[in-house]
């Protein structure tokens, strides 16, 4: 449009060629500016970069939600740590234990898409078992039963088995736990005709488990989504540290027995989330609630893996302040890349991530490396002592997808850190023992995103940067 209107003015002129050259470059680099929405981020970042008070980049010690409140309306999501925490964890764990859960995790899913690793003999020796490492931060409330018994789940799309505690338990944690024999609907083994009446055994990379039984009950989500024989994990025989006020987790995978599977015949498996940042509230939506934001989001294709619960997408590519990696999207495409809800930071091919981190290290040079001494296991090693700084300008990231799907990261979304003096690049390798070049994008780049999953649709949209 603009290339048209400038032409119609179009000069003879030596000297009026040269005004219409810088009129015409003018005009351009407004429409550039102006007519391109960023996807994700306040606002584009000026030539790649965002100024950034570095007090934003800390965690808050205030919930900004009011107790009880959400503006968005469906499921509420909580964390399960920080200010906003219904669970009890008001003060989170040290970075080095969520991380190194976090790694657990990463590794586990990483084993599970190599063939030799000496984790997946586990997988074909035990008809029910699934392996994940675990440290959900995101929290729903859902009952089970009638009248409803309300718990508090981990929201967790790498999984397809919801599960709680139930009574009468040989080994239960200090969590809530579903009584039977307070439910009107409920009853024992399997309502799915495909699924045999065995129980479960589910095993978490860092050696938390939960075994038990199925069952069969009304779910209930929200006063007008309820279900009725929903098959589920009835635990009574589950050890290891999923948190105090955790009582389960609520699965979210493509799996036949995970929620969004359960409750197709009414959502269509259509389910959007928007991860809150530890002072806020985020939202949980299923169905038409979901669809009805898809006009503000941008999609890429879901990659067909009909052996996986995990949802893969097409990355073929990364920026740091406006310059694309010199990365073939070959190296992406060779063991693909999924989207997790429990993984806490992002993990990608060693390759990838050399390139990303000396691209940030150049972008950072004027800001001091942190001078603390990483410690065993450590996954975050580019760090910076930003302690003396009010604001500083940082590179945005920009992963690109399929179908011209790009998403602009900045600020929380790039940074981990709770000391001004040690802020890192929340990014990082993978450092498994074989050839793992997994990509997982992890929660920390989806935080006050909405992410919408159009199952049916073959397709996952990205937008927004708040979950108000």
């Amino acid at each position: 449009m603009c290339v048209r209107f400038m032409a119609s003015i179009c000069p003879s002129t030596a000297m009026s060629h040269i005004l219409f050259s810088y009129l015409l470059l003018f005009f351009l680099c407004y429409c550039m500016s102006s007519c391109s929405k960023p996807l994700y981020g306040a606002e584009e970042a000026r030539d790649g970069f965002h100024s950034t008070p570095v007090s934003a980049l800390l965690p808050k010690n205030k919930c900004s939600v009011p107790a009880g409140e959400s503006s968005r309306g469906g499921l509420r999501i909580t964390p399960k740590y920080g200010p906003c925490s219904r669970s009890g964890h008001t003060q989170p764990p040290s970075s080095h234990k969520i991380l190194g859960r976090d790694e657990q995790r990463a590794s586990f899913i990483n084993s599970r898409f190599n063939q030799y690793t000496p984790q997946n003999w586990m997988d074909h020796g035990r008809t029910q078992t699934k392996l994940f490492g675990e440290d959900g931060n995101f929290l729903v409330d859902v009952g089970f039963g009638t009248p409803p018994q309300q718990f508090k789940l981990i929201l967790d799309t790498g999984s397809s088995i919801t599960w709680i505690q139930c009574k009468p338990c040989e080994s239960c944690l200090p969590a809530a736990r579903f009584d039977p024999s307070g439910s009107s609907t409920y009853s024992n083994g399997s309502c799915i005709s495909t699924v045999g009446q065995y129980g479960y055994e589910i095993g978490y990379g860092d050696n938390s488990t939960s075994h038990g039984i199925f069952g069969c009950d009304t779910l209930s989500l929200e006063p007008s989504d309820v279900f009725q024989k929903f098959q589920f994990g009835c635990g009574i025989n589950n050890r290891g540290d999923f948190g105090s006020g955790v009582d389960g987790m609520m699965g979210l995978g493509r799996g036949e027995l995970s929620t969004v599977s359960q409750t197709a015949p009414k959502f269509n498996k259509v389910f959007s989330y928007c991860l809150p940042k530890e002072d806020s509230i985020g939202s949980l939506f299923f169905g038409e609630k979901a669809t009805s934001l898809s006009s503000s989001l941008k999609f890429t294709k879901l990659v067909s893996r009909p052996d996986s619960e995990f949802y893969f997408v097409n990355l073929l590519g990364i920026s740091v302040g406006n310059r694309r990696l010199n990365i073939p999207s070959s190296v992406f495409a060779k063991s693909g890349t999924i989207i997790d809800s429990g993984t806490v930071i992002t993990r990608l091919p060693q390759p990838v991530y050399s390139k990303l981190k000396a691209a940030f290290k150049k972008a950072m040079k004027k800001y001091p490396l942190s001078n603390r001494r990483l410690q065993k296991g450590d996954i975050l090693d580019t760090c910076y002592d930003l302690s003396g700084t009010k604001e500083v300008l940082l590179p945005e990231i920009v992963l690109h997808f399929g179908e011209g799907t790009d998403v602009r990261l900045t600020g929380t979304g790039i940074i981990w850190g709770n000391d001004p003096s040690h802020l890192c690049l929340s990014f990082a390798g993978n450092s498994f023992g074989w050839d793992s070049n997994l990509t997982i994008i992890g929660n920390r780049q989806q935080v006050s995103m909405t992410v919408l999953y159009d199952i049916q649709g073959g397709r996952i949209g990205f937008g927004g940067n708040d979950c108000s």
